[in-house]
């Protein structure tokens, strides 16, 4: 440690120089004036500064404060040494910027011992001073970090506007990065695809996973696929890049051209809620997935929900960080609460509008602010007006057939396999994710109720669901023999794709459907909802060999 010393009279400069050696601090340098200590202090930055009052010129008084100017930084230490004992004088040492003082003749031992403290002060200072360097530099540097990430994002995850006209959405991250996303896309058929995604916690850490979801969602968008591909997609990408405590809950969906009718995928989501002006009239639809980035490829279910909307009625999806705000009692809103909100928002208004029913949910929470990211997004039925890529060359015509047998049913991913022969087809891309429907509406129908004999009026009971896919994991493990033949033309130039499926059941009486036809709503039950689909996304479906076969034709040049 360096000190200064700042006396008039050599003896006791000496005195002091002598003294400070034997405690053990042998950098002393000397002052006779003021002028001098000034420059002394200027050039040498010593640690401690004994400072006489009286002196010649300059005194202690005018010194003081010119030093303490100078000493910009951490904790120095001005002691005075003075003869003064008038306790204005050495108020006024205090006053001037002094730390402390010695009075003349002063005891050897407490000025080393008030020096010491000083000192010990001073390299205490000297390490916060560091320490606050060091983290001045490492917040510059997260701040420039986040700056470039939040360009990254603001530049990869963006939504279209004549897309994002289709939808009200509000979002609103808990943190400067948002774990939840909203993403949608024209398809080639002239609909929309859309994902609203709730990853694991908040901030750039949820934030993250975004980026090659994004990436992957908009080409995939671009190529026309199914729902289910998308979702075989994201999972696939989710378990590589993730780690294993992380997922994303999800709603995958498409919207047709007529904006009528959506197929969504729903894993781990809160409910979504189709109002109606009366209570009966609202619909509830839960998720009945798991999230993704949690289940292997071959136990991933990407089954899809399809609902049919009338003329402006209207579709509402939200994270869990909208209904776990909590009241002034500690109770969360859960979804039987945002229901009897988006309730009383019809009652009032007739419509829902997301920003007024996010005000209308945090009016009720005892915080204004959410501890999770939310997302809010309605969709309103009508016609979607997006222009669609015009196709550059028509397709080569093509057919493609397989016959499955039993030890092929009962592979997990067989499903997925006949859809990857369907997606050779050229000159589908508008309708591909409507044939892949199609295809997968046709294929399980045969092999539940065609080869495995299953009853879909399971479902209408209490735990149908759960019943019915025991028995059909059951039977599909003790099948011995059946077939399945998958029949797929493609005719590009002629805008038509003719799908046939027959399988080596007994059939059905086919002829009590003939009722059912294209433009029909399906009734929103259990059950029953396949062959109303089939004719709402068909030009023509019909049946031949008593049932067992169906065959379905599919316009590429319509919506």
């Amino acid at each position: 440690m360096k000190i200064l010393i700042v006396d008039d009279e050599a003896i006791n400069r000496t005195l002091l120089t002598n003294m400070l050696h034997n405690a053990g601090y042998d950098e002393c340098i000397e002052a006779v004036d003021g002028v001098e200590a000034i420059k002394q202090f200027t050039e040498e930055k010593p640690d401690l500064v004994l400072l006489d009052v009286v002196m010649p010129g300059l005194s202690g008084f005018d010194v003081a404060p010119k030093i303490r100017q100078l000493a910009s930084g951490p904790y120095l230490p001005i002691l005075f040494i003075t003869a003064l004992e008038d306790k204005e004088s050495l108020v006024r040492c205090l006053e001037v910027g002094g730390n402390d003082f010695a009075t003349k003749p002063f005891d050897r031992h407490i000025l080393v011992a008030k020096i010491r403290a000083h000192l010990q002060i001073r390299t205490l200072s000297l390490h916060v001073e560091q320490q606050n360097k060091t983290l001045r530099i490492f917040n510059q540097r997260v701040a420039r970090e986040h700056a470039i990430v939040e360009h990254i994002f603001s530049n990869a995850i963006v939504n279209r506007p004549e897309v994002m006209s289709h939808f009200d959405c509000f979002l609103k991250p808990a943190e400067t990065f948002n774990g939840d996303l909203f993403l949608c896309e024209s398809s080639p058929s002239g609909g929309i695809y859309f994902v609203v995604g709730d990853f694991t916690g908040h901030g750039l850490a949820s934030a993250i996973g975004a980026l090659p979801v994004t990436r992957a969602f908009q080409e995939l968008s671009q190529q026309g696929v199914s729902i289910a591909e998308i979702i075989s997609e994201l999972n696939r990408i989710l378990l590589k890049f993730l780690p294993s405590d992380m997922f994303m809950a999800a709603i995958v969906g498409e919207i047709n051209a007529g904006g009528n009718r959506i197929s969504f995928w729903q894993g781990g989501m809160p409910a979504v809620i189709v109002p109606g002006r009366t209570d009966m009239a609202t619909r509830l639809i839960p998720a009945r997935h798991m999230a993704l980035g949690i289940l292997d490829e071959h136990e991933l279910n990407t089954d899809c929900d399809t609902i049919q909307l009338g003329i402006n009625e209207q579709m509402v999806i939200c994270s869990d960080g909208l209904i776990e705000s909590e009241n002034h009692d500690g109770e969360m809103l859960l979804e039987e609460g945002l229901i009897d909100i988006v309730k009383n928002q019809m009652h009032n208004y007739g419509r829902i509008d997301a920003y007024s029913l996010f005000l209308r949910i945090q009016e009720r929470s005892a915080s204004s602010t959410f501890h999770d990211d939310v997302s809010l997004v309605v969709f309103t039925s009508k016609p979607i007006n997006v222009p669609t890529a015009k196709k550059l060359e028509a397709g080569l015509p093509s057919v493609h057939e397989v016959a499955l047998e039993a030890e092929h049913l009962k592979q997990t991913d067989i499903l997925q396999r006949v859809l990857q022969i369907a997606g050779q087809c050229e000159g589908i891309q508008s309708i591909r994710s409507i044939m892949y429907t199609v295809l997968s509406e046709l294929f399980n129908n045969a092999l539940e109720h065609g080869i495995l004999q299953l009853d879909s009026k399971l479902k209408a009971q209490g735990k149908g669901f759960h019943e019915y896919y025991e028995k059909r994991e059951a039977s599909l493990k003790a099948l011995s023999h059946g077939r399945i033949k998958v029949r797929i033309e493609s005719l590009p130039t002629e805008g038509k794709v003719l799908i046939a499926v027959e399988d080596s059941g007994k059939g059905f009486e086919w002829s009590k459907m003939k009722q059912v036809r294209k433009g029909q709503t399906a009734h929103e039950e259990c059950y029953g909802r396949g062959l109303p689909l089939l004719h709402a996304l068909c030009e023509r479906v019909w049946f031949e060999n008593g049932g067992s076969k169906v065959s379905c034709l599919l316009n590429t040049q319509e919506s």
